[in-house]
């Protein structure tokens, strides 16, 4: 990959090669991706578009090339200021560094943040003031072309019985399963990777994730965890990073999706709806 400014832009563009495009992602929430739009920098599910499309720099400092231009936070009296491209003009702004442990910082002392780590798609990505008493997030580059992602949102239906659906129950704050009704409601919504282990990400942009102390399922704050960790296996069994699975179980006359040990029931068995709108 170029690095700095030894050559011309049009003559860097020419000849980058494709394997050498990138796309940067959350640490904590993989599967989503820094998007430049007409309004600025946002988080959306990766999928290998041109406004998550960028020339990273590698070893020393450099720009974040999009396409001919180069991205910098616009506005730099505002507190989240997002990137946008400009002319590319090895300014401090414009000159980035990602260190080892995944901090992207440029030449003004600022870092990208995504705001409040949230997995809401469309939440904004910004560069903030760079933090002294704690490490800025983290980020991860990867190229374009590796990005496997099969990212599909809807609902889960339970086969023993198919009128009740995975869903977030507000009062209680638990995972159980209600009525799924003809239209899909926000608390029955999860996102997640088709074809690979990931995270599941529901109502408020939370996560789900189970509790080995109370065997439970609720929605918490996204992290790269076991817990965090779920797969829809082929056969239909909801289960986690811990080898566990989702089993509904009847309580109290509520029904509360529990982690179990996994059999190949009807009883712990889903059958996903994707949403009209997937990524």
């Amino acid at each position: 990959m170029f690095k700095g400014w030894l050559c011309g832009i049009i003559v860097c563009v020419a000849l980058a090669a494709p394997a050498e495009a990138q796309t940067l992602e959350p640490a904590r929430l993989p599967g989503l991706c820094l998007t430049i739009t007409g309004e600025g920098s946002v988080s959306r599910p990766c999928d290998k578009s041109p406004g998550q499309t960028f020339e990273l720099p590698g070893d020393a400092p450099g720009p974040i090339r999009f396409g001919d231009l180069c991205l910098a936070p616009r506005g730099n009296a505002n507190h989240y200021p997002q990137l946008f491209p400009e002319t590319c003009d090895g300014s401090p702004a414009q000159t980035w560094t990602i260190s080892a442990g995944g901090a992207v910082r440029n030449g003004d002392g600022r870092c990208l943040s995504l705001l409040g780590l949230s997995a809401i798609s469309g939440t904004r990505i910004y560069a903030s003031v760079c933090p002294t008493r704690v490490e800025p997030q983290a980020w991860v580059a990867k190229p374009v072309d590796q990005e496997i992602y099969d990212q599909v949102s809807g609902r889960l239906r339970w086969r023993a019985r198919p009128e009740l659906c995975l869903s977030y129950i507000g009062d209680g704050s638990y995972i159980g399963l209600e009525p799924c009704g003809e239209n899909l409601r926000s608390e029955q919504v999860f996102a997640f990777d088709r074809g690979d282990p990931g995270q599941f990400r529901g109502f408020g942009g939370t996560c789900l994730t189970s509790s080995a102390m109370t065997q439970s399922i609720v929605l918490r704050r996204c992290a790269v965890s076991p817990t965090t960790t779920w797969m829809l296996q082929d056969h239909s069994l909801l289960s986690n990073g811990e080898a566990r699975c989702a089993a509904p179980m009847l309580e109290d006359e509520r029904w509360v999706v529990r982690i179990s040990r996994c059999a190949a029931t009807i009883e712990q068995s889903w059958t996903f709806e994707p949403a009209i709108a997937t990524h």
